[in-house]
């Protein structure tokens, strides 16, 4: 509620930051929204994107094994949100979407995020095809999760710089991206589980990384 402390912290955050809000009755919230808006609203700026090239090249510059993410037919935002709010919280350092065939950067992407949207950067390319081959002209090993992967996660080396392709869970990665990587694996499972909600595999892998590189 609006006397909570929870509450309280969103304002004190929001004077620190001298942005302009108001009270309103709870219709009027309404009106704004037919979602659950939990008695705030905002209106923010559209998620920054960045160019490619220059954004590898940047990190490239100050990393020496970056974590790069490709989403491959990710059309669910909250799937999205949820793979970003992920990937922040684990340090991924750029993500890249196709244009055509990928959920739009929205209000639904933003809030599953939890804030990941503003943290990881993103970049929307026409073709995931040339995203890898500039990774790979960077000495990037490219990693396929993959059900058709005959070589688990858990025997896979994921200390260097890496990407990690990832699909939709109807479809998968498509063949042409599975035929560029370095490498594939896949994540076990029981015999009657088929595949994993995208957003899950993707911790599952993320947090894979950082137990190899902790050791």
């Amino acid at each position: 509620g609006i006397n909570s402390p929870l509450a309280e912290q969103l304002f004190q955050l929001i004077r620190s930051k001298n942005i302009a809000f108001s009270y309103v009755p709870i219709e009027r919230l309404e009106r704004f929204s037919e979602k659950n808006h939990q008695g705030a609203i905002a209106r923010i700026a559209a998620i920054r994107t960045h160019e490619m090239e220059s954004l590898v090249e940047k990190i490239m510059a100050s990393k020496k094994n970056p974590v790069f993410v490709l989403l491959d037919g990710i059309t669910d935002a909250r799937n999205f949100g949820a793979i970003l709010r992920t990937a922040a919280a684990v340090d991924v350092d750029a993500l890249f979407i196709p244009i055509s065939g990928s959920a739009p950067l929205n209000g639904d992407v933003v809030k599953t995020s939890a804030g990941g949207a503003f943290k990881v950067p993103i970049s929307k390319v026409s073709h995931l095809k040339d995203v890898i081959f500039y990774l790979k002209a960077n000495y990037i090993t490219i990693y396929a999760i993959t059900e058709k992967a005959q070589e688990s996660l858990y025997q896979s080396k994921l200390k260097g710089p890496i990407a990690l392709i990832f699909g939709s869970e109807d479809v998968g990665i498509s063949s042409g991206l599975l035929h560029l990587a370095d490498n594939q694996f896949k994540l076990p499972m029981q015999k009657n589980t088929n595949s994993l909600n995208v957003s899950v595999a993707c911790g599952v892998v993320f947090y894979e990384v950082i137990r190899q590189r902790m050791k």
